[in-house]
């Protein structure tokens, strides 16, 4: 598989025009959206923020904080793996990993914490003290992990391969293997661990429902379709976050679309033209479905029949995460390290704070009102959730 970095409208660097004199060319290649400014209605409250070590290029760094009741744990690109107190940042531990460079985790559960490295390993610590308790070597790059739940961690790597690994000896309890295009996007959707069954999707627009026990496929659906002459132009990879609400899971795909599927079914409910590699989150209270399209417009949908109810073009190429919906609010990440608040009554910017000097690596973990973010200089921090609450 040649696994392409392409990403938001950083895809459009890869593509110039050169003549014939070559050198000359201007590059007319479209930047990232300024700062937008805007009228605060609130300032974001930062708890506390911790360096972990040394962050990591955010499409070969795919580190998202993982949660117990009381830590947060992340590692940095180098194999330095630290467990920080929820309430205060401060150290409880930390582990360093030999002759490895990280590319994925955390996958949280079960009293252990599992990474994913560059070099197809799957790597689990005792949450208790940072020891090591097995690494199993993968196929390939571990390009993301699900939570630790039913006793195993579903790890995806980078050849289309699903790994259920035994949380208690690393052992591989089954596979399951899906085509991979010549060309996809750098990264992949996080298994998602339900009752007895794990959510996943494909880089080629598909979406699967395995039982969790012996890996079985419960039903398979497809949500994009290639299109298009070149190989660039047939990407269809469903990577991004699935929200899932009343029984629906709301799957999307880059150039493609975006699907409210039926989970006992796998039948699509409704379906539009949509884009996106990050996918979206959805407020219940509002029933708001808040999506970060691929050029890093944020819009606000009917999760009932997938209709516009406002779109927020102010960050547009800026490298935008996945959204999380917080009440009335949903907050991003951005390639500068930066979050932004959105209102989902209409999508207005509300107030931004920096959590880091690099970019917002992936998705922010919400727990208990806290955002807890990574950034790309290796900055872990704790964020309160909404603006306006004191």
């Amino acid at each position: 598989m040649i696994a392409a970095a392409l990403r938001s409208g950083l895809l459009a660097v890869m593509v110039l025009s050169l003549s014939a004199c070559g050198l000359w060319t201007r590059d007319t290649t479209e930047r990232p959206a300024p700062l937008p400014e805007f009228a605060a209605e609130g300032t974001p409250q930062t708890l506390w923020s911790r360096s972990i070590g040394r962050g990591g290029d955010r499409f070969l760094w795919q580190m998202q904080p993982g949660l117990t009741d009381d830590l947060v744990i992340a590692a940095d690109v180098r194999g330095r793996v630290t467990a920080l107190d929820r309430n205060s940042g401060s150290q409880r531990w930390e582990t360093r990993l030999r002759d490895v460079q990280v590319a994925s985790g955390m996958g949280v559960g079960g009293g252990i914490a599992v990474l994913g490295t560059l070099d197809g390993l799957a790597i689990a610590l005792n949450l208790d003290d940072g020891d090591e308790i097995w690494r199993t070597q993968l196929s390939s790059e571990v390009v993301a992990l699900s939570a630790v739940a039913g006793g195993q961690v579903v790890v995806r790597t980078n050849d289309g391969r699903l790994h259920a690994l035994d949380a208690a000896s690393g052992t591989t309890r089954w596979t399951v293997l899906r085509t991979t295009p010549a060309l996809s996007l750098r990264g992949a959707h996080a298994p998602q661990m339900l009752p007895g069954r794990v959510l996943a999707s494909f880089d080629t627009g598909r979406l699967l429902m395995l039982g969790a026990a012996r890996g079985n496929v419960l039903w398979e659906a497809t949500i994009g379709i290639p299109s298009g002459r070149s190989e660039l132009e047939r990407l269809i990879d469903a990577d991004g976050h699935i929200p899932i609400y009343r029984g629906a899971g709301f799957a999307s795909t880059y150039q493609g679309r975006l699907v409210a599927v039926a989970l006992d079914s796998g039948d699509p409910i409704w379906a539009r033209d949509f884009s996106s590699y990050q996918g979206g989150d959805i407020d219940t209270q509002s029933e708001v479905l808040v999506m970060t399209a691929a050029d890093s417009h944020v819009w606000g949908l009917d999760p009932r029949n997938g209709g516009d109810l406002w779109q927020q073009r102010d960050l547009r190429l800026r490298g935008v995460t996945a959204p999380v919906a917080v009440g009335n609010q949903a907050v991003v990440g951005d390639y500068q390290g930066y979050l932004h608040w959105l209102s989902l009554d209409d999508g207005r910017l509300l107030a931004r704070v920096r959590a880091g000097r690099g970019a917002i690596v992936s998705r922010p973990v919400l727990a208990d009102g806290v955002l807890y973010v990574v950034s790309g200089n290796g900055q872990v921090s704790a964020i309160r959730a909404r603006i306006g609450d004191d």
